[in-house]
């Protein structure tokens, strides 16, 4: 009975976070009331705070999810184009990243500029989930990396998805101070260089 009631618990606030998402496409974070969030998701406006102490937690997680999935098909898609060079697999990452946020700009809007790693850190502190600990095991092992603790790596990370987050905003959505292809022989420059 736990696990049915806890289950029912989950498919609540999923529902929530689905609705605004949905939301959040159509009119931004910023439009979008509780109440709206909740009507959509056919819950009780009470539900939501059952789930979220207020909408900016709900958009916090949201943005996690969000992160999550964008980058766990990045490294999907990396795990079948893996090279040797610890450069070019995060220059395959953060293109395979770019062209996603090129394809679909109204999730990159929602986003805005939190696409970095700071959204995600708390998954990796907890070890629990299989693709942050992946990737950072794949980074910690990397000959470039060796040595370094598992902050330092953290560290070159958040900068690199930070840049990469920042770069794509602004060249996607503000064409500033170019279009996203203009861009990218900077970024990776700035990759081979620091990775190299």
């Amino acid at each position: 009975m736990g696990k049915t009631v806890q289950t029912k618990k989950e498919a609540k606030r999923q529902r929530l976070l689905d609705s605004a998402y949905e939301l959040f496409l159509k009119k931004g974070a910023g439009e979008t009331s509780i109440h709206e969030i909740a009507q959509n998701a056919q819950v009780a406006k009470g539900t939501f705070y059952l789930y979220f102490r207020n909408k900016e937690e709900m958009t916090q997680a949201l943005m996690r999810r969000v992160s999550r999935r964008v980058l766990s098909q990045a490294w999907a898609a990396l795990e079948e184009n893996r090279q040797e060079s610890l450069a070019e697999n995060t220059i395959f990452l953060v293109d395979w990243i770019i062209e996603y946020f090129k394809r679909d700009t109204l999730v990159l809007r929602l986003l805005e500029r939190n696409f970095s790693w700071p959204v995600i850190q708390a998954e990796i502190d907890s070890g629990q989930d299989p693709l942050y600990q992946a990737l950072m095991k794949d980074l910690e092992q990397s000959p470039v990396l060796q040595g370094h603790s598992r902050q330092e790596v953290y560290k070159y990370i958040f900068a690199y998805l930070e840049m990469v987050g920042s770069v794509c905003y602004s060249s996607i959505i503000q064409h500033t101070p170019g279009e996203i292809d203009e861009m990218k022989p900077v970024l990776y420059d700035i990759i081979r260089r620091g990775l190299g």
